[in-house]
């Protein structure tokens, strides 16, 4: 692959969308407590453009989320996402508290004691946890796998580690990844009829698929509703996996005859002649019967 191959592929990468993806992901964990919560995402601070990610706001105080990602929520929850191919540096960190703060500025009612912030990445930020244990009065605590609970600001402050999570209940946010476990693709694919009517799946399930797009198949987008699908077919997707599931088709049936060929008594190097498949592929079919 070229340079410019690379560049076009690194660009389709980073037109996918995050941000709308990882609302849906929050939502989808948090979707037994819907009632409950109020979402605002890109929630504007003043007139001019500078806003936060997301905002998660208990309607009533006394709910409790049983949710490892939500364990530290109290009334108000900022929440500041980077997508997989972004770092959180100490700047971005301290550019986020101090927009906490402006809220609450703005929010004269509010108690910043009600108030949580949360950052949701990818990757372990290291340095990151690095400057703030050498900063006078910050601590960094590893409360589960893939939460870290930092102290020393006036509300509580959590990482979440997005590839160190557990599998149980955050399969929604653990997905949002650019190399999903191939057990997870049926998972992803199923979310749209399973949740659609009650979350915008939609952005989740492209932005996932797109971002693996080796991991899914013909019947995985057969599982998408119409809506979903729509969005593939404008991509050309559906011609891409109708000449995948053919080419699949075909291989399979010359296996069927190396299989009875090997039956048969005859050696790997004349199957490998007749049907035209390598040596290699036709060992690990063969062993694997």
């Amino acid at each position: 692959m070229d340079d410019t191959e690379k560049t076009k592929k690194k660009n389709k990468k980073d037109d996918i969308q995050w941000h709308p993806a990882f609302v849906v992901a929050i939502q989808g964990i948090l979707i037994d407590y819907g009632d409950a919560l109020e979402y605002r995402t890109e929630h504007p601070l003043t007139e001019q453009p500078l806003r936060i990610d997301f905002l998660v706001i208990k309607k009533r105080p006394e709910t409790v989320i049983k949710k490892q990602i939500a364990e530290i929520f109290r009334l108000e929850n900022i929440i500041e996402y980077k997508r997989p191919t972004t770092y959180l540096s100490i700047n971005e960190f301290h550019k986020a508290l101090a927009r906490t703060h402006l809220y609450k500025a703005l929010s004269p009612k509010l108690d910043i004691a009600d108030m949580t912030l949360s950052f949701v990445c990818s990757k372990q930020p290291r340095k990151l946890f690095s400057r703030l244990l050498k900063t006078p009065g910050y601590n960094v605590e590893q409360k589960r796998p893939g939460i870290f609970i930092v102290t020393g600001a006036m509300m509580p402050i959590q990482v979440i580690d997005i590839m160190e999570l557990s599998d149980e209940e955050n399969l929604w946010l653990k997905n949002l990844s650019l190399n999903i476990p191939e057990e997870n693709a049926q998972w992803v694919s199923g979310l749209d009829r399973k949740y659609g009517e009650r979350i915008n799946t939609d952005v989740y399930v492209s932005a996932v698929m797109l971002a693996n797009q080796g991991k899914f198949n013909t019947e995985d987008y057969r599982m998408l509703k119409p809506k979903t699908r729509k969005i593939f077919e404008e991509l050309g997707w559906t011609e891409q996996w109708r000449k995948e599931g053919e080419l699949k088709g075909k291989l399979e049936g010359k296996l069927e005859t190396a299989r009875a060929m090997f039956a048969e008594g005859d050696k790997i190097e004349k199957i490998a002649r007749v049907t035209g498949i390598s040596r290699r592929t036709l060992k690990a079919d063969l062993a694997a019967q």
